[in-house]
């Protein structure tokens, strides 16, 4: 009796394991028939083509464009809801022509592929690939049988094609994009007498979420776009681009940006145009603290490099930094929410409101710090290392949208420390661009002079020498 009971237990769960793909592909079927009935209400046709797989199942399916205008208005209302800062670019893009966005996207169609287990809730790997053109584009590619012939075959290849990753949490439904990749393209298309190569690797965005808080990585191994004409010839290539980023909303993000390289050429009948730059690093911050926006900038560009006809500089390394703070968070979000509403053509605010916020701002004060540094300029000026420190402050005041705006500097106080490099100073004396007498208060310091510049209560001052 004991034998049996224990064989009834191990068949209800056998029973249970061998149930748990079906229920788990049924969930699934569920939700992806009501995203295909929101879908239709919105622009969009969805169809099921094929069904396969019992542990691990793969759907086969297709999405059209049938209503261009929905469909736009449904994906801006969605991101609107996620972004509410968004809504006056979305209403902006609502004002476009019902028949021109109709006659650019309907028919625009693409094939895609979902794989999911069925054991337990995983993540959900979906792609997409163009299948067709706009219905527009497909008649006008019918009419040019030479445009036709080279494009076509591309599109039938699938060359424009994209991997994402969902996760499903807890429950099937509950489906949240983590890494979205542009399949890698390499094509030589030519058209007529114009050739164009492309050549992609490895683009990709990640992105997880946590407490409200979305953190996210895009990134580029090598970009690489070329134009060749009998006119002219472009070129264009990047790599090693990387954008960790961390957004909660506007007053509230991070990101940090890097590209190990930047090269850019065209050439004309008559002109040649380089330019390029290497190692590009920036990190930018914008938090709310204790109801006090801070914003933070530090960039850094080695070794930028111009070149025409008549210029050839560059720059070994240039450096610019810069931090915000002293503004008002509430008051920043009321001239959002008040220009927003202005935007949009409510009622209310007026005009005076939007002045009165700004207004506030001046108010309750502003401090400012930048700092810039160039090193190794060579060019039609050389320039070895300048250096310049600035920092303004707006103090706390009354005035009001009655006074005249130059009324402000009573309120401005401003200070700067420059360094230049001895060398420096005699090039700018020998290029007339300064006299001695404008580096007269300097002070020696090694191999630069060092001049700190005050304005305060209108008063400019150089190495604490009043200037007349």
């Amino acid at each position: 009796m004991l034998k049996m009971k224990y064989l009834v237990m191990i068949g209800v769960v056998v029973t249970g394991i061998a149930i748990a793909p079906l229920l788990i592909s049924n969930s699934l079927d569920d939700k992806m028939e009501e995203n295909k009935a929101v879908l239709q209400k919105n622009g969009f046709r969805q169809e099921i083509l094929n069904k396969s797989g019992y542990i691990t199942t793969t759907r086969n399916f297709s999405l059209e464009v049938v209503d261009a205008t929905k469909a736009r208005d449904f994906l801006l209302d969605k991101l609107v809801e996620k972004n509410a800062q968004y809504k006056v670019f979305a209403q902006s893009l609502k004002m476009g022509s019902q028949e021109d966005i109709n006659e650019a996207f309907n028919g625009l169609k693409f094939k895609g592929e979902m794989v999911n287990s069925n054991f337990s809730p995983s993540d959900i790997k979906m792609s997409l690939v163009l299948d067709k053109l706009p219905l527009t584009m497909q008649n006008e590619l019918a009419q040019n049988k030479e445009i036709g012939d080279t494009l076509l075959p591309l599109i039938a290849k699938g060359v424009l094609a994209f991997d994402m990753t969902f996760g499903s949490g807890e429950f099937v439904g509950d489906m949240k994009l983590k890494d979205f990749k542009l399949r890698d393209i390499k094509e030589h298309i030519k058209i007529e007498e114009i050739a164009l190569d492309i050549d992609t690797l490895n683009h990709t965005l990640s992105l997880s979420e946590s407490g409200g808080v979305v953190n996210g990585l895009f990134g580029i191994a090598k970009q690489d776009f070329g134009i060749k004409s009998p006119t002219f010839e472009m070129k264009s290539h990047l790599e090693n681009l990387k954008y960790n980023f961390s957004y909660k909303d506007d007053l509230n993000n991070n990101g940090t940006f890097e590209a190990g390289k930047y090269e850019f050429e065209m050439l004309e009948l008559y002109s040649n145009i380089k330019f390029s730059a290497s190692n590009i690093k920036a990190i930018s911050t914008v938090a709310d603290i204790n109801k006090e926006l801070h914003l933070k900038g530090d960039y850094a560009i080695n070794t930028i490099m111009f070149m025409n006809e008549t210029d050839d500089i560059k720059v070994n390394q240039l450096l610019f930094k810069l931090f915000l703070r002293g503004i008002n968070s509430s008051t920043m979000k009321k001239i959002q929410n008040d220009y927003n509403s202005l935007a949009l053509g409510a009622v209310a605010p007026n005009d005076q409101a939007i002045i009165d916020d700004f207004v506030a701002l001046i108010n309750n004060g502003v401090k400012l710090d930048l700092s810039i540094a160039l090193k190794g300029l060579s060019g039609t000026l050389n320039l070895k290392d300048v250096a310049v420190d600035i920092n303004i402050e707006v103090a706390k005041n009354t005035y009001t949208d009655k006074q005249s705006p130059l009324e402000i500097l009573n309120f401005l106080d401003i200070s700067s420390h420059v360094k230049i490099h001895k060398d420096d100073k005699k090039t700018l004396e020998e290029l007339n661009m300064a006299t001695p007498e404008d580096f007269a208060n300097g002070k020696v310091e090694g191999d630069f002079f060092v001049y700190d510049i005050a304005m305060k209560n209108g008063t400019v001052s150089v190495n604490g020498k009043p200037v007349q």
